[in-house]
């Protein structure tokens, strides 16, 4: 898999070894995660979060926009953050997947460039984008590209108000990429559906040779669980949809791969992994909790202070952070 570094706004990749946290904004609040490297390797210097007010954030949009930035100002001072990669909810992204030629980036990126006002309803000079490469040849020299598209407006907003904290961005991710940086192995050549729970929504991701392929968010959230016991309307509701983007992915032509298993992170995501795992669907072959730290530290070697169920919800804070 290649990658480009996500967005134009910032300056060349030296400028992200600089030690920066990962900063997940969500509709749900603020979550970030900075390691620090000693002689084991990489370790938790920094860890927190901060819960947002009912609706002052809603599918990415800032419904009061002073109230937000007091509370990312306080949360950016507590924590002593200057450096920081932040999340891009997926409602705010498009994905499109096209052929490219197997050449150098630049002409990668000027072939998808030519490309974008085809598949987004975005011109070149108002989009930002970044590319996955898939690593399986298509046809002949073709590579397929997965395409994240993101409006140059959003970002330079979002550029605003971080750097009226005092804090500096020095780059942006999309929230399905964030969570694969943090568990994906570089070498995974396997298919996962990774389902994201979120206090009011649930997000379904494709990821095929740690790439990001496909995107649906359902309006269904870990807040509907009963705080004893996941119902089973409330997980039939998840069953449902899994088995809509199973269908739509083996349905697809040009998929090399079967999905193997579904990965569960998020808002009670423990308990909904359990749940997942008992219904004996002949369409899921197994699920499983992801190792959110995979790419950062061994935890057979260092064992953070954060429980495993707390760490299913730092995944993006945990991606962005390397």
């Amino acid at each position: 898999m290649q990658s480009s570094l996500f967005f134009k706004l910032f300056p060349p990749p030296a400028f992200l070894v600089m030690q920066h946290a990962g900063l997940d904004i969500s509709d749900d609040g603020i979550r970030c995660i900075e390691y620090r490297r000693n002689y084991h390797g990489l370790t938790i210097s920094k860890f927190a979060s901060q819960e947002f007010p009912v609706g002052l954030v809603e599918n990415g949009e800032i419904k009061d926009e002073k109230e937000f930035s007091t509370i990312l100002s306080d949360f950016i001072a507590k924590n002593n953050l200057l450096y920081v990669k932040v999340s891009i909810p997926e409602e705010k992204a498009y994905l499109f997947q096209t052929d490219v030629q197997s050449l150098d980036f630049k002409s990668i990126a000027q072939n998808i460039e030519f490309k974008l006002d085809q598949n987004v309803p975005l011109s070149a000079p108002d989009a930002l984008f970044q590319f996955d490469l898939m690593p399986q040849t298509v046809v002949g020299n073709l590579l397929r590209a997965s395409v994240s598209v993101v409006p140059r407006t959003y970002i330079e907003h979002y550029v605003a108000l971080i750097r009226a904290t005092g804090a500096f961005p020095v780059a942006f991710e999309v929230v399905p990429k964030s969570i694969v940086l943090s568990y994906v192995s570089h070498n995974s050549n396997s298919t996962q559906l990774v389902v994201h729970i979120m206090k009011k929504k649930t997000g379904f991701y494709i990821v095929s040779e740690g790439v990001v392929c496909f995107t649906s968010t359902i309006s269904w959230g870990s807040d509907e669980i009963p705080l004893t016991k996941i119902s089973d309307f409330s997980i039939n509701t998840i069953m449902n949809e899994i088995n809509k983007v199973y269908s739509y992915w083996t349905t697809r032509s040009d998929v090399h791969s079967d999905i193997s298993e579904v990965i569960v992170v998020g808002s009670r995501a423990k308990e909904c992994e359990s749940l997942i795992r008992n219904q004996n669907s002949e369409i899921i072959p197994r699920s499983a909790l992801p190792d959110v730290w995979h790419n950062a530290f061994n935890i057979n070697k260092y064992i953070p202070a954060i429980t495993k169920a707390q760490s299913l919800e730092y995944a993006i804070a945990a991606g962005l952070a390397l």
